[in-house]
């Protein structure tokens, strides 16, 4: 389905007072797969894939198998879902921050709730080059439908494990800089976890009370995209309290 069908279609259906789109964005190239990799075939170009709305329990899931953290957000919303044919190959889960500031730094206070984070991103090895871009563009626009209220959207690309956001950079989101380092926690599962945890602050001592393990991680890379159409994108934009900065130099 191309883009602008699908903003068409969110758009009747936002008037009718719906939340979710129930509607999936499919590929619109012509060429036909090359070759295999594994049990996961190698496409060249975007044919036979597509991007759907899914449940909380099968995006987390997904994300506590295969993304590094092996962890996730209590309740992430919205999650969708790459599909190649019928096979779940990707994920990327929305989720409000653990910290209030990081929502505050966008617009300020009053604007909090119109501030979400791309919290959870992966996608299995050999899919087309540019997959990762091409899933998030998609995402961002269906969000646009399944929260309206959503008019920013922040991440965090981290240095710990060599990301510096290439891929945030090829869809264009601003950069406002890096987080400070931080202490985060690993549990008896070798799950990762945020020391901000349902609102509360996780000392370390709760930390080893629980048998979760400190780790220190290094300053993330921090972006965010403005939501919505061009005249609210244009009113969003100069509310803007963060300095906006040049991509950081891939090395």
């Amino acid at each position: 389905m191309e883009l602008d069908i699908y903003q068409k279609e969110c758009k009747e259906k936002s008037v009718g007072g719906m939340t979710e789109s129930g509607i999936s964005i499919k590929g619109n190239t012509s060429e036909i797969h090359s070759e295999s990799v594994g049990s996961i075939p190698t496409f060249r170009t975007f044919d036979n894939l597509s991007v759907k709305l899914i449940s909380c329990k099968d995006g987390k899931k997904y994300i506590i198998e295969h993304h590094y953290s092996h962890g996730c957000h209590n309740a992430p919303s919205p999650i969708y879902g790459l599909f190649q044919f019928d096979d779940l190959i990707g994920v990327l889960a929305f989720a409000t921050p653990c910290s209030e500031n990081v929502r505050a730094s966008i617009f300020g206070k009053e604007y909090v709730n119109n501030v979400i984070e791309l919290h959870r991103l992966h996608i299995l090895d050999g899919t087309p080059k540019n997959i990762e871009s091409w899933f998030i563009s998609r995402c961002l626009k269906m969000i646009q439908c399944d929260k309206p209220r959503i008019k920013a959207v922040v991440s965090f690309a981290d240095s710990t494990v060599g990301h510096k956001g290439i891929i945030y950079q090829a869809t264009n989101a601003y950069f406002y800089g890096m987080s400070p380092k931080s202490t985060f926690y690993i549990d008896t599962e070798n799950r990762l976890h945020h020391p901000r945890q349902c609102g509360k602050n996780i000392s370390v001592q709760m930390a080893l009370d629980m048998g979760w393990k400190p780790v220190k991680r290094n300053s993330k890379y921090r972006y965010f995209w403005l939501i919505g159409n061009k005249n609210e994108k244009r009113k969003y934009f100069n509310l803007i309290k963060v300095a906006i900065l040049p991509y950081p130099k891939v090395i």
